[in-house]
């Protein structure tokens, strides 16, 4: 994996992205950061943002509050990355792209969202495991420092680059 654009293009990309509601997710799991949980419905709330057909809407969904609760607090408060995002990952409808978006907007600075779109601008695997999450967070962490350029910033423009230069991919 490497992420080929300069500072320049990385603000360029950054200002083209367009897609709704980041910042009323960013507000909604910044709040869920600071009260060290998320509730079911702001799993329902990312679901809707991360995936826009309601398949995992529904399973999100079929969690408890109880069960959603605890997971996320267990994710928050860990210092080990692997149960950071290897707890989310027990909820139903959560699977790796998804669970990097609760991480991205609960704990901005720290964590992109990893999506096929990004992958194909950093040439990144299109399968998810542990260590590619870990290896591209790494990536996008130094990027990010190195460029003196925020993670959201960051992020925008790896997604924004592959949407314009293949507009018809779905998002995922």
């Amino acid at each position: 994996m490497r992420i080929s654009l300069n500072k320049t293009e990385v603000l360029d990309y950054a200002e083209r992205y367009d897609y709704s509601g980041d910042t009323l997710l960013a507000d909604r799991l910044q709040m869920a950061a600071q009260r060290g949980y998320l509730t079911r419905d702001d799993l329902i709330e990312v679901a809707k943002w991360k995936w826009r057909g309601g398949r995992t809407r529904q399973l999100a969904g079929q969690n408890s509050d109880e069960d959603v609760q605890e997971v996320t607090r267990v994710s928050f408060t860990t210092g080990n990355e692997r149960l950071r995002i290897g707890a989310l990952l027990v909820l139903q409808g959560v699977h790796w792209p998804m669970a990097s978006v609760i991480l991205h907007f609960a704990f901005p600075d720290r964590y992109p969202i990893l999506d096929i779109r990004a992958m194909e601008t950093v040439e990144g695997p299109k399968s998810y495991t542990f260590e590619s999450w870990l290896e591209y967070t790494e990536l996008c962490r130094k990027t990010a420092s190195d460029m003196g350029v925020t993670m959201r910033t960051l992020d925008r423009a790896l997604w924004a680059r592959d949407k314009a230069l293949n507009p018809k991919r779905r998002k995922s």
